[in-house]
Parts: C-alpha cells; structure tokens; sequence
C-alpha cells in the first residue's frame, strides 16, 4: 500500500518500481501517515473467474498504533474491533462475537495492514511496487512461503490517502475494497476501539 516517486520511466518498465527494502520502508511511511483516519469502505467479494458474490459497505475508523473500528452496514451487519492487544469480531446475525489476540499468525496480515504493522507483514510476504497506475502508488505482497491463506494481497494509495485493498485467497476468491471521504481525526475516542458483547451473545475465544 504505498506510493512510489518514478523516475526513467522507460528504464523502469517491466521491474519493480523499488527494491523490496525501499518498498517495505515506503509503505511504512504511507501507513505511518494514517496516523488516525476515518472514511467509507464499498466492499466486494467475487469469485476465482470475477463473478460478483456478495457486495457490502461501511464505514472504517484507524487509529495507530493498532488500533481500529470496521462496520459492515446491513444487510452484511458484522463489526470488527481492534484495541491494539485484541480483536473482537462480532456477528449480530448469528448473535456471537469471536474474540482473540492481534498476533503475527498469516491469516490476520489484513488485520495487520491496517494496524500498520509493516515489519511483521513483511516477514511473511514479499513487498513490491507496481505500474498499474501512474498516478498512485501500489504495493504488491506476495507469500515467502507455501501454505499461505492469502495467495495476494495488493493496496493502492492516491495523494498519500489509501484508496483500496485486495486480498486474493488460496483458492481464487477475491475481496475487492475501495475506500472514499477518507479524512485525518484530530481526536479519536478510546471507547470505540473496545467492544463489550450484548446480553445473550455467545462469546467464542480463538487463543
């Protein structure tokens, strides 16, 4: 997820825009700069031949370090909580909320990302810069080593903001998330970065 300057564009084509170092260093400065950010996330989710499944929308709140608030509008209702040490993922459909740790397994790079935890990202995929569009910077991450959940993971950011996110998993589906109305918050309330289960709801712990 980062910007890159481009220089010899001609003497670039066809190689990474930057060295995996410069790169890695890059998208930590673009994710160091969402400092604390809230705006709208339009979600889509599509098959392994680009078939719309399921598509949903919110609204995102980031606060470093590792902090943030993802709520999924309904009829997708779901919320995503992060104060830093804990997630909490909760479902009101199906009345229950998966709680665990913000840890360095594989399978929560997303979460990761958007903690702006680049050292650890980095120790588990690849970081490199893309061409695809000129007038962003984007950044491609690819698994070191078999077995990954996410076969690719790619984010795109315009005029230092970040625009979207891709994450491809190991069986071709595809997540799809652009972000609009992204704006800096001088101050953030604390108590939206903690969540506390409604009565009746089954708390599950996922260590």
């Amino acid at each position: 997820m980062s910007r890159a300057l481009f220089v010899a564009v001609l003497c670039l084509l066809g190689l990474p825009a930057l060295a995996d170092d410069a790169a890695v260093a890059r998208l930590g400065e673009l994710l160091g700069g969402m400092r604390s950010i809230e705006g709208r996330f339009n979600q889509q989710l599509k098959d392994e031949k680009g078939v719309l499944i399921q598509e949903s929308s919110g609204r995102v709140l980031l606060a470093h370090p590792g902090r943030f608030r993802w709520e999924t509008s309904p009829p997708f209702e779901q919320l995503v909580v992060s104060d830093g040490t804990t997630v909490w993922q909760y479902d009101p459909d199906l009345a229950q909320v998966v709680v665990r740790p913000l840890d360095k397994r594989a399978d929560q790079v997303p979460s990761m990302l958007l903690a702006g935890d680049v050292a650890s990202v980095d120790k588990l995929y690849r970081i490199e810069t893309s061409h695809d569009d000129a007038a962003a910077e984007r950044f491609e991450l690819l698994p070191r080593a078999d077995g990954s959940p996410f076969s690719r993971l790619a984010l795109q950011f315009r005029e230092g903001r970040l625009e979207r996110l891709e994450i491809t998993d190991g069986l071709g589906q595809r997540t799809e998330v652009s972000f609009s109305d992204v704006r800096a918050v001088a101050v953030v309330d604390p108590s939206r970065f903690s969540f506390r289960a409604p009565d009746g709801v089954d708390e599950i712990r996922d260590e």
